[in-house]
């Protein structure tokens, strides 16, 4: 996520004497040109400001996660299903013997190894796309540019 935002709200928690960012997304897709301030504006969020900018309401600012965290996640969500594939083929005896008997094993041990890889890969895939289109965010973004 790397988006433009307008700084809305500066607030200091009075728990943690800390300041609270909180910004509108701008959707700059269909606003390049625009200059008559009809962005479509959603709801406010909080944002953390890690590198200390002088923010203030009404201005610009790019958001986002760091660098290292959006490798790590793509390196995650490339090696999470290919990692619960092997585990499958190499754990599918068991689990086939456990669910449908060890004559079936026996029998029909390819295919239970195909089987149960590629359901791994399947389920392991669709967990993955469920939790990236949920609203479930680990790490809140932070301004990473003022524009």
């Amino acid at each position: 996520m790397r988006e433009f935002a307008i700084v809305k709200d500066i607030r200091r928690n009075e728990k943690t004497e800390k300041e609270e960012i909180f910004v509108l997304p701008m959707i700059v897709g269909a606003c390049q040109s625009c200059k008559t301030g009809c962005l479509k504006q959603g709801k406010p969020f909080k944002v953390l400001n890690k590198r200390g900018f002088a923010l203030k309401e009404g201005m610009t600012v790019k958001i986002g996660h760091p660098k290292i965290l959006m490798a790590f996640h793509g390196l995650l969500s490339f090696l999470g299903p290919i990692a619960a594939a092997v585990a499958g083929f190499v754990f599918a005896p068991e689990i086939s013997a456990r669910f449908f008997g060890q004559a079936f094993t026996e029998q029909n041990s390819e295919a239970a190894r195909a089987g149960i890889t590629a359901a791994a890969l399947v389920v392991s895939s669709m967990v993955l796309f469920v939790v990236s289109r949920s609203s479930i965010h680990l790490k809140t973004p932070e301004v990473l540019q003022i524009v």
